[in-house]
């Protein structure tokens, strides 16, 4: 059972989803259970597919049930490839034009880790020994458009879903979605931190693969900042509530999980308690 979860990355599955179900009450004050269950399903197919196409890396860097994945891997994509087309398509029957439209988008980015389809320019191309590369081999991006997934999937989704209209001013949910963007690359940059090894090997460039350990924990630092300012001048300006503001305490939290471990000693398991 431990193989399985951690083959889907489940407590990435179970964060998107609590998310979703967060972000739908504050903006529209309504549940959205089956959009959060969408979420869960479009993330466990995006983390299963990158699993069952980056063995190589795992192994690399020591992560459980890449074996398991390896041994399936075949099977895993073409699953997950049909589970996924099916969805769209009856998503489009099931749920809003404009949410069935925007789980396209969100799985066309998400291939893009899988499966080398962004054209590389420069440089790029002939590191990579291709005319295409994945999102995971450019730098910055990496994490950047991982974030926007996140966005478009607990934001937007509940946003786009059939439902009660919306309670939340414009400006509130930039601000919410604006923090939101900036702190779950805390995240990204932290899961590199216990990955650094594969991504040296496999000339990942991660933040730190490029600038180094200590430099990439003060990313993780101002990733964290960042976001708390953001919120803290949302309140300030009546722009969001005490209720939004209340959301300081995850990026507080991660600032004194890693005062208190360190990036050089950042673990699987750190990753997934701080998640």
């Amino acid at each position: 059972m431990n193989e399985a979860l951690s083959a889907l990355r489940f407590h990435i599955v179970a964060i998107a989803a609590a998310a979703a179900l967060v972000f739908g009450a504050l903006f529209r004050e309504h549940l959205f259970v089956g959009v959060s269950l969408v979420c869960a399903l479009d993330w466990c197919l995006v983390n299963l597919l990158n699993r069952a196409t980056d063995v190589e890396e795992d192994r690399l860097n020591g992560i459980v049930a890449t074996e398991l994945v390896a041994k399936h891997a075949t099977f895993i994509v073409r699953a997950s490839l049909v589970v996924l087309v099916a969805s769209l398509v009856l998503g489009f029957v099931v749920t809003t034009p404009a949410l069935a439209a925007l789980r396209v988008l969100f799985h066309a980015l998400g291939l893009g880790y899988s499966f080398r389809y962004v054209p590389a320019f420069g440089r790029m191309r002939g590191r990579v020994g291709g005319r295409f590369v994945r999102f995971k081999d450019l730098y910055a991006l990496k994490n950047g458009v991982s974030a926007f997934m996140f966005v478009l999937s607990v934001g937007f989704y509940p946003l786009l879903a059939e439902g009660p209209p919306r309670v939340m001013s414009g400006a509130a949910i930039a601000v919410l979605m604006v923090f939101f963007f900036l702190f779950e690359q805390s995240f990204e940059v932290l899961y590199d931190l216990r990955d650094v090894e594969g991504d040296t090997a496999v000339s990942v460039p991660t933040y730190p693969v490029v600038h180094g350990v200590d430099a990439a924990g003060r990313i993780v630092v101002a990733l964290c900042v960042v976001p708390i300012v953001i919120l803290v001048a949302g309140k300030v300006t009546r722009v969001i509530t005490f209720r939004e503001l209340l959301m300081v305490a995850a990026p507080i939290a991660m600032l004194a999980f890693v005062r208190a471990r360190g990036p050089s000693k950042v673990s699987r398991a750190d990753c997934i308690g701080v998640t």
